[in-house]
């Protein structure tokens, strides 16, 4: 019984070796390719995070610019509107006489200075129904 083992040991125990240190091969080549992968995962993933970022940064330098300057024009307009309103106001009443006829130009010219920055007539005579505004 020991001659026969002593044969049939080296016919299993060589194969067991040879597969052993074949999955044991496998094994810590799987776990670089999942290291490496891992670590291209990691770099991709804070270049995205950078890139999100530079973006962000570009939309918030130029869009602000942007709107600053499309509101700055806006309101430009809107005041040059409002002071040549209330030049032409000035003028009529300097002109005109009588305190009736000055009351009823300056209502019509507040009207029309109204009507020109968006406010409409019905909020001007007291029947503000929430659809003028």
């Amino acid at each position: 019984m020991g001659a026969g083992l002593a044969v049939v040991a080296p016919l299993v125990g060589v194969p067991l070796t040879v597969m052993t240190f074949y999955l044991k091969g496998l094994r810590e080549q799987h776990a670089g390719r999942f290291s490496d992968l891992a670590e291209r995962v990691s770099a991709t993933g804070e270049e995205l995070r950078r890139v999100v970022e530079d973006v962000g940064q570009i939309r918030r330098d130029f869009a602000t610019k942007e709107e600053w300057l499309r509101e700055t024009m806006w309101a430009r307009g809107r005041i040059e509107t409002l002071s040549a309103a209330v030049m032409r106001a000035e003028t009529e009443l300097e002109s005109q006489g009588g305190l009736m006829a000055t009351s009823e130009r300056t209502h019509r010219l507040v009207s029309e200075m109204a009507k020109k920055i968006g406010m409409g007539d019905a909020r001007l005579q007291g029947r503000d129904d929430g659809e003028s505004r």
